[in-house]
């Protein structure tokens, strides 16, 4: 989303109603997931190779805002509602209605199975910033195309879920920084990720590692 559209949106919210209340307090904690179980109870789970190849339906804020009931004829009422009441927040970049939408959405439930905690706080109205303890198990197997498709996936994710022009990720071990790697919007939209090696893709981004050998 370009600073022109984003201003044109926020101009729409004006015209539609007051300010979504809340306030803009820069890293803000907005979302946290319950801590994933021990590995001993994890579940099985899919392919990993897949991960970063899917990701959740972008919310088209846009056409939640006009309209109070489904339009896509896929979305339920009660979700549909859930999200216009919060819609001319969201657009306008209101941190508040950020945290409403991630607490109800829950964008990274399907992902705790692949981490040992995960978090995600406000930078500003434009950024998010996801930051997931790794598990051991999985850095053991091949910890490159963990790290990164993970880092991938959430990006998706969040990008999905808010209007926002940038996700920022960090990985850690024990409190230890594996991995840093900031994501566009612009950079997303040129992506076909069912053909890409999520490790290049990262460092392509500009991703850094700081992992010991």
């Amino acid at each position: 989303m370009t600073d022109i559209r984003r201003s044109l949106l926020r101009g729409m919210a004006d015209i539609v109603g007051d300010l979504y209340p809340g306030e803009r307090a820069a890293n803000t904690a907005v979302y946290k997931t319950a801590d994933a179980p021990v590995p001993a109870q994890q579940p099985a789970l899919p392919p990993f190779r897949d991960l970063w190849k899917t990701a959740d339906e972008t919310i088209d804020w846009t056409d939640i805002l006009v309209s109070p009931t489904p339009t896509d004829g896929l979305t339920p009422p009660d979700k549909w509602a859930v999200y216009h009441r919060h819609a001319e927040g969201v657009l306008k970049g209101d941190i508040a209605a950020y945290l409403a939408v991630l607490q109800y959405e829950n964008p990274m439930a399907d992902l705790t199975p692949y981490v040992a905690a995960l978090d995600v706080t406000t930078v500003d109205a434009d950024t998010l910033r996801a930051s997931f303890a790794v598990r051991g198990d999985l850095m053991d197997k091949d910890a490159d195309t963990y790290l990164c498709g993970m880092a991938v996936r959430i990006a998706r994710d969040l990008f999905a879920a808010l209007p926002v022009l940038t996700v920022e990720v960090k990985a850690t071990q024990d409190d230890k920084p594996l991995l840093s790697v900031s994501f566009t919007r612009a950079q997303m939209n040129k992506v076909r990720f069912a053909f890409i090696d999520p490790a290049d893709f990262v460092k392509e981004c500009g991703g850094d590692f700081t992992q010991e050998e």
